[in-house]
């Protein structure tokens, strides 16, 4: 009796795999650029997807702004809006401005999959002092992003929430 109790115990038993399964992450950079005439005209704040989607907001305050995030929860969602608005000392006084902004991003998972792509957020060479502001307020608010599946899958998801 106690040999066959023995056998029903050891034929009950869990043969499945006990080693822990490795997390998967996934980890974006986002580099942002913007003209020095830009800087002048306005204050720039950008609100971005941080850890595990959490929104982040900060003020851009030199040419070039970077971040790094990492995230476990998929499918990840990594992204930016950018907002400008009109400094209140600020005096335009030349005639032309120059405003640009560039946005280049990167992912990579933990199992390898990996994404880069580079946005055009404003391309405006030579605004006239007059439409610089109008110019700005027209992609104010605007966003860029993209999501990315446990499996590597990239998508764009350019209507990420910023609340």
């Amino acid at each position: 009796m106690t040999t066959l109790l023995m056998m029903a115990a050891f034929s009950l038993t869990s043969c499945g795999d006990d080693e822990p399964k490795e997390k998967v992450t996934a980890t974006a950079t986002y580099n942002l650029s913007f003209s020095q005439d830009l800087l002048d005209a306005c204050n720039v704040f950008i609100t971005y997807k941080a850890e595990n989607g959490r929104n982040v907001m900060e003020p851009v305050t030199s040419t070039w702004w970077t971040k790094t995030v990492t995230s476990d929860k998929f499918p990840a969602e990594f992204g930016v809006m950018y907002k400008f608005s009109t400094k209140s000392d600020a005096e335009l006084t030349k005639e032309k401005y120059n405003l640009t902004c560039e946005f280049n991003f990167s992912c990579k998972t933990s199992k390898g999959a990996s994404y880069t792509n580079n946005v055009t957020i404003l391309n405006n060479q030579g605004t006239d002092r007059d439409k610089v502001l109008s110019t700005l307020k027209k992609i104010s608010g605007n966003s860029t992003g993209f999501r990315v599946s446990k499996d590597g899958i990239f998508s764009a998801a350019n209507n990420l929430r910023y609340e």
